[in-house]
């Protein structure tokens, strides 16, 4: 004789047939791996850096050397950066055409004793605050020149870009092609935002100085800060990246009250000449940037 079944039991198996699918949670930052060769410029890689690296304002600014090497710092560590809590790198793998380590100390001193600004969502109370942290935590540099640089990063900084959920896909081979400090941080923050349903995202001149790294207290008048920074900046991302850049001066009166940054992925055909200028020799790529058709659509203003 069968027995008949558990009325509880059924119905608890009824309403679980009958629950809505759960949809994935959206990925952080760390589920996507660094691929390819980026620690080595002749070679094709890419770089995986959160949002909150991304727009990040430096305390410490940075030159370019000390930019690239944060980025192969980061890379070399990403793929094992939930769990590793140091990592390795050879030194030769990080010196790019310098035949000596003396770049590389005063890099590492510089990046020990950076400081930055951090806007991101506290993982303790889930709330918007910000973060000052260092770059770099404690690290030990071996003396030999084909020896190791172990590293850590600060507690604080990996809280929060381990639940980063917005990054930037960083091409090595574009990365080491941009000459200038701020076309890399311009570079970045477009790479971090063009996937987005948004094209155009609007700054305050001091909040676009910051996010592109311009030192306190320099390139303070508009004026200076386009004809030094910006311009040149999108020049060279115009030239060498997959997407055209503008920045577009909005005033209130005279004055520049903001900047609206606007961004859009070229033609298969614009790629492929950026792609071809960046196989070229640098030698007179500056003479084929200042005589190509202007790109960058910006107000002449002398505030």
């Amino acid at each position: 004789m069968q027995k008949s079944s558990d009325p509880t039991t059924t119905h608890a198996q009824g309403l679980q047939e009958h629950e809505p699918a759960k949809l994935p949670s959206r990925p952080l930052a760390t589920d996507i791996k660094v691929t390819g060769e980026p620690l080595d410029p002749g070679q094709m890689g890419r770089i995986i850096k959160p949002r909150e690296l991304v727009d990040v304002i430096e305390l410490t600014p940075l030159n370019r050397s000390e930019t690239l090497l944060y980025n192969q710092l980061l890379a070399n560590a990403w793929n094992n950066i939930r769990t590793a809590p140091v990592h390795k790198v050879l030194k030769a793998s990080l010196r790019g055409s310098h035949q000596s380590n003396d770049r590389l100390e005063e890099s590492f001193d510089k990046l020990m004793g950076a400081w930055a600004k951090i806007r991101a969502r506290d993982p303790a109370t889930g709330t918007m605050a910000t973060f000052r942290v260092h770059l770099l935590g404690t690290n030990k540099e071996e003396d030999h020149d084909d020896g190791y640089f172990y590293y850590t990063f600060p507690p604080d900084l990996l809280a929060v870009i381990q639940q980063s959920k917005a990054w930037a896909t960083i091409k090595t081979h574009i990365m080491y092609a941009l000459r200038s400090k701020y076309s890399i941080r311009l570079y970045e923050m477009v790479e971090r935002r063009i996937g987005m349903m948004k094209q155009h995202e609007q700054f305050s001149v001091d909040e676009l100085r910051a996010m592109l790294g311009v030192p306190e207290g320099k390139l303070e008048r508009f004026a200076e800060f386009n004809k030094h920074c910006l311009k040149p900046a999108l020049g060279e991302v115009n030239h060498l990246t997959d997407f055209w850049v503008e920045v577009m001066a909005i005033k209130k009166g005279r004055a520049v009250e903001k900047l609206q940054l606007a961004w859009f992925r070229k033609s298969e055909k614009d790629m492929q000449a950026a792609f071809d200028e960046r196989e070229r020799s640098r030698i007179g790529r500056q003479a084929r940037l200042d005589g190509s058709v202007e790109l960058i659509r910006f107000d002449a203003v002398d505030s």
